[in-house]
């Protein structure tokens, strides 16, 4: 009998406020070499979409406030603020988001049927925000993912968030998430290729 093939585990860069994350030769370089999406965070009147090629849109999570602002076919992320107030009138969500933040897992459950991904931070001591940490350990998280998977089968995909590492990343595969998402290890290095490839390498032995 033929072992039922593992679903991919997703790796998702997010950008900073630095320079490189900023640079569509880049990020075009990481979405061709095995990034599966990106998340663009450097919203400005000047860069309000990644400067990356058109093949790669569809993979770019752009956080606005509103899809209008999010020309298709770049996806639109819903920031954890413009959630709460959105979501909570009904009627007032025009399009369904692709992804979205949470904090609180139990956040995951209610996000069902209303977006197709959903990142939970903090997981493990942030790289990018020094002594910003999770409230409990990552075996814990693994315990409760385990349990609500259990009880809800058509939950969104769930990426962890904060503090991953090609050190870590197995780990956060183990504990029962769909992805991963990269920022300080991707953007405090002086090259992001060599650390993605790393990050990939303990993904896919």
């Amino acid at each position: 009998m033929h072992q039922a093939k593992k679903p991919a585990f997703r790796l998702i860069g997010i950008t900073d406020d630095s320079a490189l994350s900023r640079d569509g030769q880049q990020l075009d370089t990481l979405l061709a070499n095995g990034l599966d999406y990106l998340y663009w965070r450097n919203l400005s009147d000047e860069m309000p979409l990644p400067p990356v090629a058109t093949v790669y849109q569809d993979r770019c999570l752009v956080a606005a406030s509103s899809p209008e602002s999010v020309r298709s076919p770049f996806r639109w992320h819903l920031k954890e603020k413009d959630r709460q107030r959105l979501f909570a009138v009904d009627g007032l969500v025009s399009e369904k988001p692709f992804s979205t933040s949470i904090h609180h897992l139990s956040e995951w459950l209610d996000m069902a049927g209303r977006v197709e991904m959903v990142f939970y931070s903090p997981l493990l001591p942030s790289i990018s925000k020094p002594g910003y940490g999770p409230a409990v350990s990552l075996k814990t998280v693994a315990c409760q993912v385990a349990a609500m998977r259990e009880q809800h089968p058509n939950l969104p995909l769930l990426i962890g968030l904060g503090g991953i590492t090609a050190q870590t990343v197995a780990q956060v595969q183990q504990a029962g998430f769909d992805g991963a998402a990269l920022m300080g290890t991707l953007w405090k290095v002086p090259d992001p290729l060599a650390a993605l490839q790393e990050v990939r390498a303990a993904v896919y032995p």
